[in-house]
C-alpha cells in the first residue's frame, strides 16, 4: 500500500469513527429503539413464527393488515435473532445503526466511481458523516428498512455509473441486479428512487442498443430475483395494497421539499447551501450536468421520500465546491507568496485546518440532534405503562391512546406506534400500517387523528367516537404532551374512571 492510500485509509477510518459516534449515541442514550420500529417487530415475529413464510396479514394492532412490506430486513432480523438468540428489540436497538454506519463506506465507494478522485471522494464522505440530520431516520427502529434500502441503493447507483460508462460485463450486470433487488426487498420508496435514477444513467450515458440491452437485463434481474415476494404478496392480495399506498394522499409539495432540503441550514448556518451553489457553477462551467439532474429528479418522483435520496448527490456537489475552493485558494495563494517558501507552505495547512474546523462544528450539532432523538422515543415510564396494560387488562381490550395536543404527526408519534406491540391491545387509533388498505382515505384519516389529539374536552372526545362509531374499552392520557383541559374534563365525567396512574400517564376505563 502506497503512503498515499495509507493516508486515505486513515482519514477514512477516522471519519468512520466520528460517523459511529453519531450513530449509536442515541440507541445508547436511549436503550430503546428510536422512535419507531414497532409495525417492524411485529413483522418480524410474524415471520418467524410462520416458519419465515410470507404471512397473509401481520398481527400488527389486529387490524388485519397485508404483510406486503418488502420483507428483507425483517428477514435479516428474524434469522438473526433465532439463530443467536437475540431479541428482536435488541436487533432494532442495534441493526439500524451499523447498517447507517456501513452507508459512510458505501457513499466513499460510490463517491469514488463518480468523481475517479480520492480526496473529493474522503471530503464528500466527511460532509455526509457529520452532516446534521443525514442519519437521524435511518437510526431508529424503523430505519432497519430505511437504512438497508439506502445501503443498497448506493452499491446499485454506483454499479449503474459503471455499467453505462462501458463497464458491462455479466459480473457489473449481475451486482446491478443484486443491488437493485435488495433495494426494492428492503424499503418501497427507496426501490423506486433507485429504479427512476437508472433511467436517468441510462439517459446521460447509455442511449444505443448496447445500453438498452443492459437496462433490460438488470430489469429482468431485479424482477426475477424479487419474484419470490411480489408473486406471493399478488397470489395473496392482488395488487390493491400497492395501489393504496400508491394513493396514500401525500401533501408534500415538490417545491417545499426541494427548497427545504436545498438550503437547510447547519446549526443556523448555511455551510451546505453555500458550497452546494459554487458546486453547481463549477459543474455547469465544465457542462457535466448529471449531478445536478440526480439531485432534482428525487423530489419528481416522490417528494416526501426525496430529500433522503437527493442528499447524496447534493453533498457531491457542495464536495466539488469545496474542492474547487481549495484549489482555487491554493493556486492563488502560490502566485501571491511564489518568493516566499514559508508562507507557500503554511497554505495546505490554512485550507486543511479550516476544512477540520468545518467539520467539527458541523459534529457538534449533530450531535446535540442526535442526543435530542431521545426525547420523541418512549421512556421507561412509557413501556411500564405498557406492561402494567398487558398484565391488568383484558386481552380483548380496545384502547384509545390521547398522547399528544395534536402536534405530532400520527404516523411518527412512538407512544402509538409501539402500544400494540408492547401492551399486546388494540390502539383504535393507531395510523401506521393502514397505507396498505386507506388508499386516498388515507391522508382525510390522518387528519381526524389530528384533531381527535388536539380536543378540548370529554364532550369532544365523546363526538369524535360517535361520529366514527368507534368503541373504546379504556382511554390512555400522557400528561406531559396531551391537553390538562381534557384531562380535567375526563376526571369529571362519570362516564370514566381512572384505573392506573402514573407521574406521566393516566388511564381510565369507559362506562357505558
Amino acid at each position: 500500500m502506497t503512503s498515499q492510500n495509507k493516508n486515505t485509509a486513515l482519514i477514512l477510518f477516522v471519519v468512520f469513527l466520528f460517523g459511529c459516534v453519531l450513530r449509536f449515541t442515541p440507541g445508547i442514550l436511549n436503550g430503546f429503539p428510536v422512535n419507531d420500529g414497532g409495525m417492524i417487530m411485529a413483522m418480524i415475529r410474524d415471520l418467524r413464527s410462520n416458519g419465515f413464510l410470507l404471512p397473509f396479514v401481520t398481527s400488527y394492532n389486529y387490524s388485519d393488515i397485508p404483510f406486503v412490506y418488502p420483507p428483507f430486513g425483517m428477514y435479516v432480523a428474524g434469522i438473526l435473532s433465532s439463530l443467536l438468540s437475540i431479541s428482536e428489540l435488541k436487533l432494532l436497538l442495534w441493526l439500524p445503526p451499523l447498517t447507517s454506519a456501513a452507508i459512510i463506506l458505501a457513499f466513499y465507494w460510490l463517491a469514488q466511481q463518480i468523481f475517479d478522485s480520492k480526496p473529493k471522494a474522503l471530503i464528500t464522505t466527511a460532509l455526509y458523516t457529520v452532516l446534521p440530520g443525514s442519519s437521524d431516520w435511518l437510526v431508529m427502529g424503523g430505519g432497519l428498512t430505511r437504512s438497508l434500502g439506502i445501503l443498497f441503493s448506493l452499491f446499485a447507483i454506483g454499479y449503474a455509473y459503471r455499467l453505462f460508462r462501458g463497464d458491462g460485463n455479466k459480473i457489473i450486470i449481475g451486482l446491478a441486479a443484486l443491488f437493485c433487488a435488495l433495494t426494492v426487498l428492503s424499503h418501497p420508496e427507496v426501490g423506486l428512487q433507485t429504479v427512476s435514477l437508472y433511467v436517468v444513467f441510462w439517459a446521460f450515458y447509455g442511449r444505443s442498443v448496447s445500453g438498452v440491452k443492459k437496462l433490460m437485463l438488470v430489469g429482468l434481474g431485479t424482477a426475477l430475483l424479487t419474484a419470490p415476494w411480489w408473486l406471493t404478496v399478488l397470489n395473496y392480495h392482488g395488487f390493491s395494497p400497492f395501489w393504496s399506498a400508491i394513493h396514500t394522499g401525500i401533501r408534500e409539495t415538490l417545491l417545499a421539499s426541494l427548497f427545504y432540503s436545498f438550503f437547510s441550514t447547519q446549526g443556523g448556518l448555511p455551510i451546505l447551501p453555500i458550497f452546494e451553489l459554487i458546486g453547481i457553477f463549477v459543474v455547469l462551467r465544465r457542462r457535466d450536468f448529471l449531478l445536478i439532474l440526480w439531485a432534482f429528479i428525487p423530489f419528481f418522483v416522490d417528494p416526501r421520500n426525496g430529500p433522503a435520496m437527493a442528499t447524496f448527490p447534493f453533498l457531491m456537489l457542495a464536495g466539488e465546491g469545496l474542492y474547487y475552493l481549495n484549489m482555487e485558494f491554493t493556486r492563488a495563494s502560490s502566485e501571491t507568496f511564489s518568493t516566499n517558501k514559508n508562507a507557500i507552505k503554511f497554505v495546505p495547512i490554512l485550507t486543511y485546518g479550516t476544512f477540520v474546523i468545518i467539520l467539527l462544528y458541523l459534529f457538534f450539532v449533530s450531535y446535540t440532534a442526535t442526543s435530542n432523538l431521545v426525547r420523541i422515543s418512549l421512556s421507561e415510564s412509557d413501556r411500564e405503562t405498557m406492561r402494567w396494560v398487558k398484565e391488568n387488562t383484558p386481552s380483548e381490550s380496545r384502547f384509545l391512546l390521547i398522547t399528544n395536543a395534536g402536534q405530532i404527526n400520527p404516523t411518527s408519534d412512538s407512544y402509538q406506534e409501539w402500544f400494540p406491540v408492547l401492551a399486546e391491545r388494540q390502539s383504535r387509533n393507531t395510523l401506521q400500517g393502514l397505507e396498505w388498505i386507506l388508499g386516498s382515505n388515507f391522508y382525510p384519516y390522518s387528519q381526524e387523528l389530528i384533531a381527535l389529539q388536539a380536543c378540548p374536552d370529554v364532550h369532544c372526545l365523546n363526538q369524535w367516537l360517535e361520529h366514527r362509531n368507534i368503541q373504546a374499552d379504556f382511554i390512555i392520557f400522557q400528561k406531559r404532551r396531551a391537553s390538562p383541559a381534557l384531562l380535567d374534563s375526563l376526571r369529571a365525567d362519570e362516564s370514566y374512571s381512572v384505573v392506573y396512574e402514573s407521574v406521566n400517564t393516566e388511564i381510565f376505563a369507559v362506562h357505558p
